[in-house]
Order: C-alpha cells, then structure tokens, then sequence
C-alpha cells in the first residue's frame, strides 16, 4: 500500500523555492502538480505552519515523546500512515517532520480542528469535548459502554533551586477519567474508581482488582483494557 505524504498548502510561502515561482508567474495549481509527481497520486493537502523550535535554552522538551515517530493520522476521515509525528503536550498541536522537495528536513504545526485521531507506537489519542467542554486531545485507552481516556500534559517552570534563570518541562503527567454515555469521571485510586459503578457491581469489580493486582494509579495500558473489558462486560449502564 502506498504510504501517503501530508503536505502544506496554506503555509506554502514557507516552502523554499515558492518565491522563484512566483517571479517565473508559475501557478500554485502547477506547483501542487509538481507535488503531486513528487508524491504520488496519493498525496493530500494540509494545512499548517512552519514550525520552529523556541526551547532550546530550556532543558527538557515539551514533547509526549522526545523523538518523533512514524505514526498514523486520520484528517477529516482520511488516514494517512508513516508519518513522523510530534505531540507537542505544552501547546497542545501536531507537529509533522518531514523532508521537502529539496531535500531539506522541514517541521509543520497541523491544524488541531481538522485532525480528527492519531497514534504514537502504542498510544491512540483523539479530538474530542473534554469534561470541562473544551475540545482537545485525549489518550482513549479503552472504548466502550465505559471508556478510559487519559488527558496528558506537561509544565514549563522557572528553576529556582539552580540559582540560575532556567526554565525547564515537567515529566508527562495524565489526569484518568472514566466516559459513560457523555458524562466524564475522574479518578485516581481504586476507591474513586470503583464509585463511578453501582453498588450492585462495586463487589465484583474490587475483587478483580485485588485478584489482578492491579492499582489504577500506577497500571499500564494493557492493565487497565482488561479491566476496563471486565467492568463492560457486567453489562454497566449508566442511570
């Protein structure tokens, strides 16, 4: 299957070559052509900015992952796979690394309203109203009757323990939050978690934690997707 390149339009005036092209009264329709025989017939256009990095006097990153990875993305209904990828947890967006059509290594910010979903290795984030309404990307760990999604981010503060003016990033922290129907419910420990069900089904989910060892808190991923299949498989309804 070809691999599907994410290209800029809007931010074109960025791309370098654009103004000779401009001079020589060349189209941006015979430019997006030569893109086009460049990238294949699979090609799509999105729209971004250049992106330049400001924190390099900072230590730490404000990334989700330092590096970025080849990830898949889907943009209003359309995947696109093999892409490098940022999730740029501080300022919340997408940054998309890739090589231009000179050859030269480039970096995009992706418009967060038109993404609707995407993936880094193991993790699957998506767009989506928050339990505060505001719209934004969440980890989805499990989907479901009831979900568990997670909302990532980092700090960037003043060290002043170095006696030196530096700013520095946070590790990535999550705040956990149980979705049933469109109502969010946060937690942190087994006791919160296990007050989001009735009562009816609170004995049998606590007696799967303690026979599972699992600690919400500190359980991985694929910790809490077995939970999670456990607590929808009690047929959990939301009153």
């Amino acid at each position: 299957m070809k691999i599907k390149t994410l290209i800029l339009v809007f931010g074109l005036l960025d791309l370098p070559g654009l103004p000779d092209l401009y001079s020589q009264q060349v189209s941006i329709a015979e430019y997006l052509a030569d893109c086009e025989r460049k990238y294949g017939s699979d090609a799509d256009l999105v729209n971004g900015e250049k992106y330049f990095y400001p924190y390099s006097k900072s230590q730490g990153n404000p990334f989700f992952l330092s590096e970025p990875r080849p990830s898949e993305i889907t943009i209003e209904g359309k995947e696109f796979t093999g892409q490098l990828l940022r999730y740029d947890l501080f300022n919340q967006r997408l940054v998309l690394d890739y090589t231009n059509l000179y050859g030269a290594p480039s970096s995009l910010v992706l418009r967060n309203e038109w993404i609707e979903s995407f993936s880094l290795e193991t993790y699957f984030f998506k767009r989506m109203r928050g339990p505060g309404g505001e719209t934004g990307y969440f980890q989805v760990v499990f989907e479901g009757a009831v979900s568990c999604i997670y909302s990532w981010r980092k700090e960037y503060l003043l060290n002043l323990a170095s006696g030196v003016r530096e700013y520095y990033f946070t590790d990535p922290a999550k705040d956990s939050f149980l979705v049933i129907g469109k109502e969010f419910f946060p937690y942190r420990a087994n006791s919160s978690f296990l007050k989001v069900f009735d009562s009816e089904h609170q004995k049998a989910i606590k007696q799967f934690l303690r026979q599972s060892k699992i600690k919400v808190k500190k359980a991985s991923d694929s910790q809490m997707r077995h939970l999670l299949e456990y607590c929808n498989s009690l047929s959990y309804e939301n009153s």
